[in-house]
């Protein structure tokens, strides 16, 4: 028994993915970025030119550094990821996206205006298992059959 409760679950997962990706990729990636930046300076946007130097530096330093592990519990008292602590009584909901091997993950949608969705990666965890376990706690979101917009452009264009 934890600070939060009974520990049901618990496994490690990255803090981000680490994509593979080509030479190809970087140039088009370059090449674009440029190109943004060219245009928002055409247009007098230099906010636009300042958030895509700022991503370009985000994406070049992901590149560099592995990822820390994290790791993931549901407990009693709500889920933990990392040292973030997110209790039953701050989510809506959750569902789950498995479309093994490509897609598996565990999502939590929080209370509140528009916030994201929490996404939590199941990497070799049994999601049956886990949703049992959750409906003990929380509604589970039947309707949710695909990844938010978000997490298809970051897996689409390896970001």
């Amino acid at each position: 028994k934890g600070e939060f409760g009974r520990i049901f679950f618990e496994w490690q997962v990255p803090e981000y993915t680490m994509h593979e990706r080509s030479n190809a990729w970087y140039i088009v990636m370059a090449i674009i970025g440029i190109a943004l930046v060219i245009y928002s300076i055409f247009t007098a946007n230099f906010l636009f030119a300042l958030i895509i130097i700022l991503a370009t530096f985000i994406v070049y330093l992901r590149v560099y550094y592995t990822p820390k592990d994290l790791i993931c519990q549901i407990t009693e008292d709500g889920i933990i990821i990392g040292n973030q602590f997110f209790g039953y009584e701050m989510l809506q909901n959750f569902y789950i996206i498995y479309y093994p091997p490509a897609i598996k993950k565990l999502f939590f949608r929080r209370k509140g205006l528009n916030l994201t969705d929490i996404s939590v990666p199941l990497d070799k965890m049994n999601p049956v298992i886990i949703r049992k376990q959750l409906l003990d706690y929380l509604n589970e979101d039947l309707e949710k059959e695909h990844q938010s917009m978000a997490d298809l452009i970051e897996m689409l264009f390896k970001l």
